[in-house]
């Protein structure tokens, strides 16, 4: 049953990353991030009408086992944000590093490891590759903010109509692998981050408070 639980989990993520734009390489050089204290906390999610929460704390402070390859030398400007539902149970955790690109804040999401990955095989975890996921965020007075998913559909029929050159490959199942280095990404950014058609849904709103059930 556990093994159940586990592969079900998995194929709930790639259902999710299928509609969202993912990377293989990051959005962000290090001269490019941004460190905002106020985003430090627990946060109130809603999400297509359903609620969840959000732990976000100082990566600096995050067990360094969870920091992969160059990550520890930035972590002083980094965030480690973990979503769980109302029992306080973790569904998600992101290493998390907030950039400007042109005008506008972008949240660069990276997975980290979760309880239920260190209970898996370790030779079935490496036919997986962790990619990147670009949101752009929008600070709103009343102290909360706004996440706007970047959607890979959009940028597939750019590549499909050979409307834009950006390194990617395709694979047997034709679904397109961004390969593009961070700086044919933010070029993709600047010239396509003001198009409503380039982000996926409903924003995701962030609302300040403390959940009872979690402490």
């Amino acid at each position: 049953m556990k093994k159940i639980g586990i592969l079900s989990t998995m194929l709930v993520l790639l259902v999710f990353l299928n509609s969202c734009l993912t990377t293989l390489h990051p959005i962000f050089t290090p001269a490019d991030l941004v460190y905002k204290p106020e985003l430090i906390g627990t946060w109130k999610i809603v999400e297509n009408k359903k609620e969840k929460w959000a732990e976000i704390n100082r990566l600096a402070d995050a067990d360094p086992r969870l920091l992969p390859g160059k990550t520890a030398a930035i972590k002083d400007k980094g965030y480690l944000i973990t979503y769980k539902d109302s029992a306080n149970t973790i569904s998600e955790r992101y290493i998390a590093f907030l950039a400007r690109i042109g005008k506008h804040l972008y949240f660069d999401y990276y997975p980290a490891a979760l309880p239920v990955t260190s209970k898996m095989d370790e030779f079935y975890l490496a036919h997986f590759v962790k990619m990147h996921i670009p949101y752009r965020l929008e600070l709103q007075k009343e102290g909360g903010f706004t996440l706007s998913q970047l959607e890979s559909g959009y940028m597939n029929e750019l590549i499909e109509q050979k409307k834009i050159r950006i390194r990617h490959e395709k694979k047997e199942d034709e679904d397109i692998v961004i390969t593009a280095p961070t700086s044919e990404l933010q070029q993709y950014i600047l010239k396509y981050g003001d198009d409503p058609e380039a982000y996926s849904g409903e924003k995701i709103s962030f609302a300040k408070t403390i959940n009872p059930k979690l402490y």
